[in-house]
């Protein structure tokens, strides 16, 4: 089972994070992401960011 903290909530954004990545989503859909082996982009296919 994936462990993840919500590390922001607001009426329309909520980003979630867990060791390896964050992903901003805007209204339940992820915008933008981070993960620690490549950094800031908007490919969500990364590996780190699709175990979120």
């Amino acid at each position: 089972m994936q462990q993840y903290r919500v590390v922001f909530e607001g009426a329309f954004y909520k980003i979630v994070q867990d060791d390896m990545a964050e992903v901003l989503l805007f209204e339940g859909k992820p915008v933008s992401a981070t993960c620690v082996e490549h950094g800031t982009h908007r490919d969500l296919n990364c590996p780190h960011i699709e175990s979120l």
